[in-house]
């Protein structure tokens, strides 16, 4: 018999999620994909509250303001063609006005302490090694906003200062969550190649000695291997975008059922395909939206969400729910 792929095997005794437990995300946009199957199967989970951060140092820096629960004032911000953004947040926060850029930050900051104070798992999805300094106030950025380049210093970090960084941030989360919290550490797979591949692979490189030599340091951290699952099981560009960068729906879909079976409890499998089975009602479309088929094809929506709202956290699918029932009113 002829093998033509190298599977990983991956089969940690560890702890397993079910439905009354929170996951805390942050980190590169691979934690938005793992963080967004989480949320398609209604589990209690936070992403990213300052928006996708790619580097440990802008990681370590939200936990802290989170930890702290510091917030931030307006002149933490700058403006740059009429908005409003934070060096240290996504460009998603940004805004014509200051004032609303501030408002959703600092609720961010609240709601996150409050929320890792419950928290079960946090995943931490680490991006790269660079960093960028913006010269004119020598600080490290999270997000550069797509400011010209000159504007800043391009540097790499060395493996002792990702180390003290990842140690900081561990220290922050077991002082403010739960004592059996889990932390894990996971590799983007997405390849920084604007960098250099060259670039990419020492960055990459740098993180992964990093991340483990602090994992074998703490009971309450592992590692979740999402990096390999995509360069040495699955392995080929069919599993890319177009852009050969990031992992396609294939490729998240198949590190999504190692995590799953890895992490997520088995009782929990039947509630999960129910509420596939929803969502996919939801996103199923009617042509005329005046029959009696119609009327019942949306009751029968909201009868399956109801018989499944005792077994997921509370409001679930409160914002489908209000829908549902605004679509059901306009039938009559």
């Amino acid at each position: 018999m002829m093998i033509f792929r190298t599977e990983l095997p991956y089969n940690p005794n560890s702890i397993k999620l079910d439905y009354k437990s929170k996951i805390f995300t942050i980190g590169s946009c691979f934690a938005t994909e793992i963080s967004n199957k989480l949320s398609q199967y209604k589990f209690s989970v936070l992403h990213n509250p300052f928006g996708v951060i790619f580097h440990p140092l802008a990681i370590e820096n939200a936990l802290m303001r989170i930890f702290s629960q510091e917030e931030y004032q307006v002149s933490e911000l700058f403006k740059y063609e009429e908005l409003y953004l934070s060096w240290d947040h996504h460009s998603s926060f940004s805004d014509i006005s200051k004032e609303r850029v501030l408002t959703r930050i600092n609720q961010n900051i609240n709601f996150a302490n409050k929320f890792l104070q419950e928290t079960d798992m946090v995943i931490i999805t680490l991006g790269t090694s660079f960093v960028y300094k913006l010269k004119q106030f020598d600080i490290i950025v999270a997000n550069c906003h797509k400011i010209p380049n000159t504007h800043f210093s391009k540097l790499l970090l060395a493996e002792h200062q990702i180390i003290t960084s990842l140690k900081n941030i561990i220290d922050m989360l077991t002082d403010i969550g739960k004592k059996d919290m889990k932390i894990f550490f996971t590799l983007s797979p997405v390849r920084h190649i604007k960098d250099g591949m060259v670039e990419n692979n020492k960055s990459k490189s740098k993180l992964l000695c990093a991340i483990h030599s602090v994992v074998e340091s703490y009971d309450n951290c592992e590692y979740f291997p999402s990096y390999e699952f995509m360069i040495d099981d699955l392995r080929d560009y069919r599993f890319y975008k177009e852009d050969l960068i990031h992992p396609n729906d294939i490729a998240i879909k198949y590190i999504w059922e190692k995590f799953k079976q890895a992490h997520i409890s088995s009782e929990e499998f039947i509630t999960m395909q129910m509420v596939k089975k929803v969502n996919t009602s939801l996103q199923h479309k009617i042509q005329n939206t005046q029959t009696i088929a119609y009327k019942k094809f949306l009751y029968n929506i909201v009868k399956n969400i109801q018989d499944l709202e005792p077994l997921l956290p509370p409001g679930a699918f409160k914002e489908e729910l209000q829908e549902l029932r605004k679509r059901m009113d306009e039938s009559y």
